[in-house]
């Protein structure tokens, strides 16, 4: 066993057994895990040293990503495994977004994060607000997020996946404009968002039953599934339609990349307002939050315009409508034929 310590995180290691771990690791062939490899192979000496001290091989993980800009910059990261415990670790400093407000919106406390080279490190918790901490972790290991805003296109080989802009909001976990590690008040956000749709439910005396957290990621694939025509990649479908840890997606990138031909801007608010909306499921294409709906059917595409961005489903999935954050996209009504 080895005690390490990173500015407040202590933590216990097993290097001999997360060494074992790398090991039999099975790492995915895609562009960007080669690309990172290919970064891996000229560490520096910090880099290469903290690596070493918990016995990581670098190389070992799924890389995740959100293109790769005309400079040929690539931000990415992903997650490490350490078969070890926390000794001591920093708590957390709640702030509320009145107290923010009153400093001028400068956030004075402690960053958490380790920087090392061009790597954020990010130890995870369980004890912190916001469990971020992956199900297949395996038991007796803790978790160790990262992010490389700096990495750039190694690769001689074009990129698959290029950005069209600068990273914007939605595209990098960071919530409203506040930096990774402000997880509290990411969830004061969520509650934020909670209660307006709570609020727009009550005011309309719609009845509602929220989804579980859990119940979400299993929502949004049965969509993708019920919407993919026959012929189509599903796998390539949900790599377009579904998030993943440090790229948002949405369900409306199933009409925006021509997967699936649709009504779109007026003519799709018209089919929406329509149908027939007593069972259908709202849910939100920015937070993690989705509700059953019963009895709705007042419900117009209008009163959905005070929302940032939110897809509403038939049950049986005979039609689907979303409307975007985007001015440029949408809104999109899909109605299946009837055979």
């Amino acid at each position: 066993m080895r005690t390490i310590q990173y500015g407040s995180w202590m933590i216990e290691v097993d290097v001999d057994k997360t060494r074992e771990f790398y090991s039999e690791y099975k790492r995915k062939d895609t562009q960007a895990n080669r690309n990172f490899a290919e970064y891996c192979k000229n560490l520096s000496a910090d880099e290469k040293e903290f690596f070493e001290n918990f016995g990581i091989d670098p190389i070992c993980c799924e890389i995740e990503h959100i293109g790769v800009s005309r400079k040929k910059e690539f931000p990415c990261g992903s997650q490490y495994f350490v078969c070890g415990k926390y000794l001591q670790y920093p708590k957390e400093e709640l702030l509320t977004p009145e107290e923010l407000a009153a400093n001028d919106f400068e956030d004075e406390r402690e960053d958490n994060r380790v920087y090392i080279g061009i790597f954020q490190f990010e130890f995870q918790h369980e004890d912190y607000t916001i469990n971020e901490i992956p199900e297949n972790m395996p038991e007796g290991f803790i978790c160790i997020d990262f992010w490389c805003e700096e990495m750039k296109w190694l690769l001689k080989e074009k990129p698959e996946e290029r950005m069209y802009e600068s990273p914007r909001f939605w595209e990098i976990h960071r919530i409203i404009g506040f930096k990774l590690r402000d997880r509290r008040q990411h969830i004061l956000y969520i509650e934020g968002a909670k209660k307006e749709f709570s609020d727009f439910f009550d005011y309309l005396d719609i009845k509602v039953i929220p989804l579980k957290k859990k119940e979400i990621v299993p929502y949004k694939k049965k969509w993708i599934k019920n919407f993919t025509p026959d012929g189509t990649d599903i796998k390539e479908a949900e790599r377009h339609c579904l998030s993943t840890r440090k790229y948002t997606a949405f369900l409306w990138h199933i009409f925006s990349y021509e997967i699936l031909s649709c009504k779109e801007e007026e003519t799709a608010d018209e089919a929406f307002n329509k149908e027939n909306k007593k069972n259908c499921v709202l849910i939100s294409n920015i937070h993690d939050i989705a509700y059953k709906i019963d009895n709705a059917e007042n419900l117009t595409a209008e009163m959905l315009k005070q929302f940032i961005d939110v897809t509403v489903t038939a049950e049986n999935f005979s039609w689907t409508y979303s409307k975007t954050h985007e001015g440029y996209c949408g809104p999109y009504f899909y109605r299946r034929s009837s055979k």
